[in-house]
């Protein structure tokens, strides 16, 4: 992610949080998960743990998330990917809405 060209600088918070500053100078909080299955249930419980996020990572190809929260999410315009789909989000202004279809 680091040499991203749409990206400035990463910064890791902690608890699986970083920042990402966009090449536009916007920020990004993003959620970095190793969970073995992530629903609405878990993003309720991240949000109240470390507030305010914009992106959840699922950073295994073990992983999964189920739809229902990806559109729960994209819903609060947050973004929900894996690293390959959030990698190729970035490059739009909407990364929210990035679908790999």
């Amino acid at each position: 992610m680091a040499f991203h060209s749409r990206l400035l600088c990463i910064k890791p918070i902690g608890s699986g949080l970083y920042e990402l500053t966009r090449s536009n100078g916007a920020i990004i909080r993003v959620f970095i998960c190793e969970c073995y299955s992530f629903g609405v249930a878990e993003y309720h419980e991240v949000v109240t743990k470390i507030g305010k996020i914009d992106a959840i990572i699922i950073n295994s190809n073990w992983c999964g998330y189920s739809n229902d929260c990806k559109e729960h999410c994209r819903a609060r315009k947050i973004g929900f990917f894996n690293i390959r789909d959030f990698m190729a989000a970035l490059n739009i202004e909407k990364f929210w809405e990035y679908t790999d279809q």
